[in-house]
């Protein structure tokens, strides 16, 4: 199903109105949405803004170049860029977006989108002094692994089916000038308009169904966490931690919390990881900038890497 710009705002207003009546009249659902939308604001005007700087640089026509002459090198240098730069799940995406209307391959675009979100130098320093450094340096590593098999899976396929079928076209296309007065005098603009638009109408939809699940689920799945058998542990880390995002700063005191009371350091990885690489915030963005079936692949991706990251997590714990 693909949602036009219109259709994201009216299914948005639809469940926010669903929230607010059900199971009891409140407007504080609606409120919360309102309020994280405002906090976010500045953060989508300065995405929004990269987005317009890389439409006029030449950064993304010597990327493109990088990676089709040297494409192993310049997938692990996605990787390892989305790995240690502090660009989070919201911010990714419609950096990717713009990057994508320059021509640059969807490899390095999947490297990227997957790792970036994970951890960041901040990150690695909070993670170490809330969990522990050996847990904060096995996540900059799982991040790093997860963003360059990414990146190989993808243009291993992209060598059997062309990128142009698995790119939506309005996302590979570039934004024409006739869009607005501004845009039609500048390229910056043009980009810059049409990025903040997309962010605003996806992050508006990720935000409300986050906190339909948090209203109606929250308390229900740390329960559930922190009871279950530690061999489905790491599953249902995963299946919980995307739908159920916590932005990352705020994940790590209530996993020190949930570790405490019997979570296994694996599905913390495991949840650390799902939250991260396939939350709602960066998911949504996704589906609005390929295809179904390059979808369901960045999807598995980030499932499979999770737990991959959580089981070898525990396995080390164990042994060690």
């Amino acid at each position: 199903m693909r949602l036009a710009g219109s259709g994201v705002w009216w299914l948005t207003g639809l469940m926010l109105l669903l929230g607010s009546v059900w199971p009891a009249s409140s407007l504080d659902l609606a409120i919360s949405v309102a309020l994280e939308l405002i906090t976010l604001l500045p953060l989508i005007v300065l995405v929004a803004l990269m987005a317009g700087w890389l439409a006029v640089s030449a950064m993304a026509e010597r990327f493109r170049g990088a990676l089709e002459h040297r494409p192993w090198q310049a997938i692990f240098f996605a990787g390892l860029i989305g790995t240690v730069t502090p660009v989070c799940g919201i911010a990714s995406v419609p950096l990717v977006a713009a990057l994508l209307r320059q021509g640059v391959p969807i490899a390095a675009a999947m490297a990227f989108w997957l790792s970036s979100p994970i951890t960041d130098p901040g990150m690695l320093l909070l993670t170490a002094n809330i969990l522990s450094w050996p847990f904060a340096v096995a996540l900059l590593i799982a991040a790093m692994l997860l963003g360059v098999t990414a990146g190989a899976v993808t243009h291993a396929l992209c060598r059997w089916r062309p990128q142009a079928q698995w790119v939506r076209a309005e996302a590979a296309q570039a934004v024409p000038a006739r869009q607005c007065e501004v845009s039609a005098r500048s390229p910056f603009w043009a980009e810059t308009l049409s990025t903040f638009a997309l962010v605003l109408r996806w992050l508006a939809f990720a935000l409300t169904i986050e906190a339909l699940v948090r209203a109606h689920l929250g308390e229900a799945v740390y329960s559930l966490l922190t009871n279950v058998d530690s061999v489905w542990a790491v599953p249902l880390a995963v299946g919980i931690g995307g739908p159920l995002y916590i932005e990352g700063y705020a994940a790590l005191p209530l996993l020190r919390g949930l570790m405490d009371m019997g979570l296994t350091p694996g599905a913390a990885m495991a949840f650390l990881i799902a939250g991260a690489a396939i939350s709602l915030y960066a998911a949504v963005a996704v589906w609005s900038l390929v295809r179904p079936a390059i979808f369901g692949l960045y999807l598995v991706l980030g499932i499979v890497g999770a737990l991959v990251a959580g089981w070898v997590t525990d396995i080390v714990v164990h042994l060690g």
